[in-house]
């Protein structure tokens, strides 16, 4: 029997979009994200998952732009996170906690956000294309064991991704 979807991930990305948030969606048995991002860096993300124990959990993760050096995943309270997709700022006297420990078991070098990570592809492409006109890093994808790392890498996609919505602008 499959759960229904936490109706807070809908709203908050009804939420994004209607602030110009660019939003993507993923699905999966038991669990859900919605995630949107901006020009810049900033990125706002909420996840669910389903336990038989407690029902949906639900957490709440931003990172400020790059210009006002974000440089960590911040796990917050849904009202500090709407104040983030309303206003790209967290409030003053949010709680926040620095998320700094990672699930990410892939040893590689990562980035915390999609648009970062493909600002760092865009920049090594064009460094690789200047100097021996070969391109070796092809695309980014999200870790499998940790929503909040993106990966860089030089393979082609070889199976469909379970990631819906618009890839982050650059």
């Amino acid at each position: 029997m499959n759960a229904p979807l936490p109706t807070s991930l809908e709203d908050l990305a009804v939420e994004m979009t209607r602030h110009g948030w660019d939003v993507s969606w993923q699905r999966n048995h038991g669990e859900a994200r919605v995630e949107g991002s901006l020009r810049g860096g900033a990125a706002a993300m909420a996840t669910a998952r389903y336990t038989l124990e407690k029902g949906w959990v639900t957490r709440f993760y931003a990172i400020e732009s790059v210009e006002d050096e974000g440089t960590h995943w911040l796990r917050i309270r849904r009202n500090a996170l709407l104040t983030f997709i309303s206003t790209d700022r967290l409030p003053a006297d949010a709680r926040r906690w620095i998320v700094r420990h990672t699930k990410c078991r892939c040893r590689k070098h990562s980035q915390p956000t999609q648009w970062r990570a493909l600002h760092l592809l865009a920049g090594i492409q064009l460094e690789r294309l200047s100097t021996r006109g070969v391109e070796e890093e092809k695309r980014v994808y999200r870790c499998r064991y940790d929503a909040r790392r993106w990966h860089l890498t030089s393979q082609d996609e070889r199976t469909p991704s379970s990631w819906h919505g618009t890839a982050a602008a650059l």
